[in-house]
């Protein structure tokens, strides 16, 4: 068993590594207007291309990952339910994995808008079912603490923006790990 804080440092870590990647300057494509802007920019720096898709799936497993040590905490009873959170989110993290290695390995696919739908989609809705339990699960570990409120509210607004603009950055995702991540530290 761990102590909270590995699981909070274990999300930290993870969703720094993807928020690098999401504001290197590099991620300026995902704001060119044009194929072929998006083109340039990444035939610029292909390598760095590829390095940061890499970091775009490392973050989100490793995340995961954190989610999961928090299942495994001193405080926690041992059910299929603490565990939930971490098996959406590394079920929907392989779909991400797939979708992150067709931009790395064909960048003119993704700059024509090419690439498999389905594989975010997956992602994004696998990732806030994971956020959301992990936000009822804390509302049980931590005696109802704002944490819990924070993750169910916060992943049932994203999903709303997400139907409704048919999109969303998944830096938000990571965002809203940070501040987990950042407020288990703060308060195990």
């Amino acid at each position: 068993m761990f102590d909270l804080r590995l699981g909070g440092l274990v999300i930290c870590i993870g969703a720094s590594i993807f928020l690098a990647a999401a504001f290197a300057p590099m991620s300026r494509v995902f704001a060119a207007r044009s194929p072929d802007e998006k083109l340039a920019i990444i035939n610029r720096s292909l390598g760095f291309w590829r390095l940061f898709q890499v970091l775009f799936a490392l973050g989100a497993l490793i995340t995961a990952l954190g989610v999961g040590l928090l299942g495994f905490s001193q405080y926690w009873r041992f059910t299929v339910q603490q565990f939930l959170p971490a098996v959406l989110m590394l079920i929907g993290a392989v779909p991400w994995c797939a979708h992150v290695y067709l931009r790395a390995v064909d960048p003119q696919a993704f700059a024509l808008g090419a690439l498999p739908a389905w594989h975010f989609k997956v992602y994004t809705l696998l990732t806030l079912a994971g956020f959301f339990w992990l936000g009822i699960e804390l509302q049980h570990l931590l005696d109802g603490a704002w944490q819990g409120f924070f993750l169910m509210g916060a992943s049932m607004l994203i999903f709303i923006l997400y139907q409704q603009f048919k999109d969303m950055p998944p830096f938000v995702y990571y965002l809203l790990a940070l501040v987990l991540g950042v407020s288990i530290l703060m308060n195990a």
